[in-house]
């Protein structure tokens, strides 16, 4: 039976909801860099008198924290992390609309219904993976290859024209096929990044997703004078069965994707990306789903970890090491206990975050402030990654260009994660 102290579980709840909040508003700072620093700094806090326990819990508070707060540095600035990234123009869209505030609540509405969703899904979702997941890493690569046909052949023209789809399918082949090679040579070189500013071990996925998804639609941003409406709150446009049928296929396609290694939840928000339909709530409808899959990415890496002994995200692994390796039923209930209270309270920030950026946004130059934010991103993929980081990010930024130029669905820029995974288990 575990011996709780409320008082001490409440402040590491607290605690790891503003370490989370940081790392969701701020472009570049992601939670695995603050989960690393609290494993760092475990061994002082234990001799302060704080048990492992709740250094645990306070990293599975930033995780869930982390997954609502990130939407909207996402809407407002177009700098995204890996989950949130083909969320940046949807996003955009709604911001040019005037809509930013409902795009932020769309997001956060999302991301509760994940945690609910989750909650009803733990059970049947971890006897099925318990039971086939050996069957499941024997025959991965094979699973991978099926996810990267998909991705390519599904974003195909809608024309019925054979040249032209068949055009538009080596277009995809090419984006997926170029980011995968920048994969390929970014992780190679990932254990040789010397940061400047050394305060967790370096990440090479900071610059080739800021590069791949967020650069590009900066820079295209400074080439025009956007009329930018002043952001109103606008109630939903959608009906909430819709709502809750979008949060539904990201929370699914989030659960999902936890149980494989390596597949973030990047890929399978470009996988819920092939099932929306194409009507004017398109991007409403994909940035609820964006956000169930990041949300449920984050609980059930705490269910792989459970059920078959694999940690599926740096900040699990974190956790995991705090406790010493130890996951008892009891702690795993714990931590869903948690889940649910950083949720209800996370919901509240994220609505606050996006009311305040959405009122700052209003009173500055909007070209400007993409221009200061690209120079933002890459100062800090210099500072945290090196020299070496900043040209992957450069690198990372021209073939997003090129996806837009080639008018490419994002999706295909996944590439940079499947085809390492692919030669990894072939």
């Amino acid at each position: 039976m575990l011996e709780l102290d409320l008082l001490w579980l409440a402040l590491a709840v607290l605690g790891g909801v503003g370490i989370g909040t940081m790392a969701g508003l701020l472009p570049g700072i992601h939670v695995n860099n603050t989960s690393a620093i609290l494993l760092g700094l475990s061994p002082a806090l234990a001799a302060a008198g704080i048990k492992p326990l709740y250094i645990a819990c306070a990293i599975v508070a930033s995780t869930v924290a982390q997954s609502f707060l990130d939407i909207v540095p996402s809407i407002f600035l177009g700098a995204p992390d890996d989950a949130t990234a083909l969320a940046v123009m949807p996003g955009h869209r709604l911001l040019l609309d005037g809509r930013g505030i409902e795009a932020v609540r769309l997001s956060a509405a999302g991301s509760g219904l994940a945690i609910v969703a989750s909650l009803l899904l733990i059970v049947p979702l971890s006897f099925i993976f318990g039971s086939i997941y050996p069957l499941m890493w024997q025959d991965m690569a094979l699973i991978l290859i099926a996810i990267s046909a998909f991705i390519i052949l599904s974003g195909h023209s809608q024309t019925s024209d054979p040249a032209e789809r068949t055009a538009k399918i080596l277009k995809n082949a090419l984006i997926f096929l170029a980011a995968g090679l920048l994969g390929i040579l970014s992780f190679t070189v990932e254990p040789g990044l010397v940061p400047i500013i050394d305060i967790a071990a370096p990440t090479v996925l900071l610059p080739l997703l800021s590069g791949l998804f967020g650069a590009p639609v900066l820079f295209l941003s400074t080439l025009s004078e956007p009329d930018i409406p002043r952001q109103g709150h606008h109630d939903f446009s959608m009906s909430g069965a819709d709502i809750g049928q979008a949060a539904l296929l990201g929370t699914a396609a989030g659960a999902l994707v936890s149980w494989f290694p390596a597949v973030s939840a990047g890929v399978a928000t470009s996988v819920t990306g092939l099932f929306a339909k194409r009507d004017e709530d398109a991007d409403r409808r994909y940035l609820i789903s964006v956000s169930g899959v990041n949300t449920a990415n984050a609980v059930f890496s705490l269910v792989a970890l459970y059920v078959i002994g694999r940690p599926r995200s740096g900040a699990v692994a974190a956790a995991q090491e705090v406790l010493g390796g130890a996951f008892d039923q009891e702690t795993f209930v714990l931590f869903l206990a948690v889940v649910c209270v950083t949720g209800v309270i996370s919901y509240l920030l994220t609505l606050w975050a996006g009311g305040l950026a959405a009122g700052a946004f209003s009173r500055v130059d909007y070209r400007r402030m993409n221009r200061s934010v690209l120079l933002f991103l890459g100062a800090v993929c210099l500072l945290m990654t090196g020299v070496a980081g900043l040209a992957i990010f450069m690198i990372a930024a021209a073939v997003g260009m090129a996806c837009q130029l080639l008018k490419v669905r994002k999706t295909c820029l996944m590439g940079v994660l499947l085809v390492p995974c692919i030669l990894y288990f072939l």
